[in-house]
């Protein structure tokens, strides 16, 4: 039992003293010390109030290492100050503390500490005076022959001692084994000093602010210096050896890379031997395809010439007198010639007569050199460069319903050696033929372009239901008038006037786009349209004549899809008349 008590108290001495022989034991620090007094804490019922001031002087540590994380400092310092506020007092503050420190050692370099200090502090202040001697004052009555009016100066001092502690840290940099710099420490400093007033506080709460060098002696001894290792060299293949013995062979690091791994019958590529540098003048190189010997040299020549297509195993070996004999090998594919081969797509495959196409394809080849940019050609219709043109593909003029046909589109791309093709489809749709709608003719008195009631009801009612149905649809509206009515361009009038009925959005007339109405005035011409009076020819006061018959706007209604009648010529959209200024007519 004392036995092994013994061990363990062995050990952990051993411990404790490896920890602490690597930090010095005793550090002396000298430095500039600064101090920012605060001198009341409570002056909420002080008439006249000591400012707080600044101290500057020198301090001095004494610090000894129990071990590499704690240790106990004395610390005195001295600082100074001749005013402070209006007040001309020459002020000095020694103290004199004493506490543990803790350092965090975990960097070399740097090492960072705190510490709590307690102790005391002695102050003195002095404030001086100056004035004119009075004989009569009670004091002086014991000096004879005073002389009045001699101007005096005086001095009056006040010492006192009192409790201070500090409570901080800083930084210290390591400069070299015995000499550490320290940038900067800050601590609290508090002192209980009675203030100059004596307003009973009693305690400061100060700032302390330190630099400086501190010298350390002690800590990690010098390794002592060992004896000289003894002659070796260093061999070629970094092994070390005594100089008087032989270096092993080397192991050649031998590695093989081919410019190409794939050629073409007739091609050749390069096949270099890599070793490691400035080994290769002390090698020779033996080079072989499928086992048979071809060719010496660090490099070597592999060609498609006369071979089949299909993988060979290229090897080199390498042999030399200070090295071990090494292999390594690769292979390279011979490949046979093939003609261009791909495909080729329309966007999009389906198109409407008189629309167009995007044409592409993708060709690809071997050992035929590059290959061309493809062309294309079409079984009906026309190809610009790589767009189909479906304008020209021929459908039945007399077949009224939809029409589809196929086209095939063939696409060839070259190389140096032949050609490829590639075909795809396109159907061109032709639309069936949407006939327009004729509705009644709209009816004018004579010299008249005003749209009566019988008028505004054909575009109000059928016309507009007709637009309901079909809000794409177009709207035609052409003007006509008999030959013996003398207002001019009354034709245009009519159709302008029936165009303001459906697009004037206000009142009771339509809102139809005028975008999509087309106006035409012809005027006498009636372009062998015939007659279509509906119910709205005796508005107008009955036929009494052929003339009457002429005096109208004729109305169409084309659906989406559908094209403008034939007879209809000069046609223009109501955005480019004067429509809008008309309002809705009454």
């Amino acid at each position: 039992m004392n036995k092994s008590i013994l061990i363990l108290g062995a050990t952990a001495l051993s411990v404790w003293t490896a920890a602490a022989e690597d930090v010095p034991k005793v550090g002396v620090f000298l430095g500039y010390e600064y101090v920012r007094f605060n001198s009341q804490t409570d002056l909420s019922n002080v008439p006249t109030t000591v400012p707080s001031f600044n101290g500057h002087g020198g301090g001095g540590q004494f610090i000894y290492n129990f071990n590499r994380w704690l240790g106990g400092v004395f610390d005195a310092g001295a600082v100074h100050n001749g005013r402070y506020g209006d007040f001309q007092t020459e002020s000095t503050f020694i103290n004199f503390l004493a506490g543990p420190r803790f350092s965090i050692r975990s960097n070399k370099h740097v090492t960072p500490y705190f510490q709590a200090l307690f102790g005391g502090v002695y102050g003195t202040s002095s404030i001086p005076s100056s004035g004119f001697l009075d004989p009569s004052a009670p004091i002086l009555n014991s000096f004879s022959a005073i002389p009045t009016g001699v101007p005096v100066s005086v001095r009056f001092v006040r010492a006192q001692t009192g409790f201070a502690m500090t409570a901080g840290g800083g930084i210290e940099v390591n400069i070299s084994r015995h000499v550490v710099f320290r940038p900067l420490a800050v601590d609290y400093y508090m002192t209980k000093l009675r203030n100059l007033q004596a307003f009973g506080d009693n305690r400061q709460d100060n700032l302390r602010a330190s630099a400086g060098f501190m010298f350390l002696i002690g800590g990690e001894k010098a390794a002592p210096k060992q004896p000289p290792p003894p002659a070796t060299k260093t061999c070629p293949d970094g092994t070390v050896v005594s100089v008087n013995a032989t270096c092993p062979k080397i192991n050649l690091a031998l590695g093989i890379s081919a410019a190409a791994s794939e050629v073409c019958q007739g091609d050749v590529t390069k096949v270099l031997a890599t070793v490691p540098s400035g080994a290769a003048n002390q090698l020779n190189f033996t080079w072989s395809v499928n086992g048979q010997a071809m060719a010496q040299g660090q490099s070597f020549q592999f060609g498609g010439t006369g071979r089949d297509p299909g993988t060979y195993k290229v090897k080199v070996t390498a042999t030399g007198g200070a090295f071990n004999s090494a292999s390594a090998e690769t292979s390279i594919t011979v490949l046979e010639y093939k003609p261009p081969s791909g495909a080729v797509t329309a966007n999009p495959a389906l198109i409407h007569a008189g629309e167009t196409s995007a044409l592409s394809a993708n060709f690809t080849g071997q050992c035929g050199g590059p290959i061309q940019a493809p062309t294309f050609t079409a079984s009906e219709g026309t190809v610009n460069g790589d767009r189909f043109d479906s304008t020209g593909v021929v459908f039945d003029p007399a077949n009224k319903s939809e029409q589809r046909k196929t086209v095939a589109i063939t696409a060839k791309a070259a190389d140096n050696k032949g050609i490829g093709t590639a075909t795809t489809t396109i159907d061109v749709v032709k639309s069936p033929v949407v006939a327009p709608i004729r509705l009644p003719d709209v009816l004018f008195p004579k010299n008249s372009a005003r749209v009566n009631n019988c008028g505004k009801r054909i575009l109000l009612e059928q016309l507009n239901a007709y637009y309901q149905r079909d809000s794409t649809g177009t709207v035609v509206l052409v003007g006509h008038q008999s030959s013996d009515e003398t207002a001019a361009d009354l034709a245009r009038q009519r159709a302008l006037n029936a165009a303001a009925v459906i697009t004037a959005g206000t009142g009771v007339c339509l809102s139809i786009p005028q975008s999509q109405v087309q106006v035409s005035s012809p005027g006498v011409e009636q372009n062998g349209v015939p007659f279509e009076p509906g119910f709205c020819q005796a508005s107008v006061g009955g036929r009494a004549s052929n003339a009457e018959d002429e005096r109208r706007v004729v109305v169409w209604f084309v659906p989406t899809g559908g094209q403008i009648p034939a007879s209809v010529t000069n046609n223009q959209a109501a955005t480019s008349l004067p429509v809008s200024s008309l309002g809705c007519p009454k």
